[in-house]
């Protein structure tokens, strides 16, 4: 069985996902940001109650990340995560691990009544840069729906909204999971 295991974040928290600014009538502008969160990792997937089918295998990842979104809706990020061995019953499938990694993707972002956005992430790609993976590349599916509240002298807040996304997680070297994550972000930009 293939030893399987998890960057962030990203990588959002993937890594996770930031905003990329939507208005009709303005363009979009560059903004930077920092996203910490934690995703629960299970290379069996995941029950219909969002449990680990095999919790003998399942994992935890914590991580952060700092990005920039530039003027195209273009973002990209670096970041670090740390993976927890495998937890449950029966033998430990997962060995803990430090990794680096830089990720790119795009975000959909639509405001909301109140005066928050809503945003999706994209799919992730990137690679590992140092770690017991580094080298290796990986990809993410479509991520969470985080919730952004409207700037406060510069600076915006959002993190995981609504319900969990079960997000599939692949390497280049064969390897694939199902992950779930929560993060937080802190968004400095212009004011929306």
């Amino acid at each position: 069985m293939k030893r399987a295991f998890c960057s962030c974040l990203v990588i959002l928290l993937a890594s996770t996902g930031m905003t990329v600014l939507v208005a009709a009538q303005a363009p979009v502008q560059a903004f930077a940001y920092t996203i910490s969160g934690t995703c629960l990792n299970s290379p069996n997937g995941f029950t219909s109650k969002l449990e680990p089918v095999h919790t003998g295998t399942a994992w935890t990842t914590s991580f952060h990340a700092a990005g920039s979104g530039d003027g195209n809706g273009t973002i990209t990020e670096v970041g670090q995560s740390v993976d927890g061995a495998s937890f449950g019953a029966g033998p430990r499938m997962h060995t803990p691990a430090t990794n680096a990694y830089k990720d790119t993707f795009t975000s959909t972002a639509t405001e909301n009544s109140d005066g928050t956005y809503t945003i999706v992430m994209g799919m992730l790609r990137g690679s590992f840069t140092d770690g017991p993976y580094a080298g290796t590349t990986f990809t993410a599916s479509s991520g969470p729906t985080f919730r952004r509240w409207p700037n406060q002298n510069g600076i915006a807040v959002q993190a995981t909204a609504e319900s969990p996304v079960v997000q599939t997680f692949s390497l280049s070297n064969g390897t694939s999971f199902q992950r779930i994550c929560t993060a937080t972000a802190m968004v400095a930009s212009p004011p929306p």
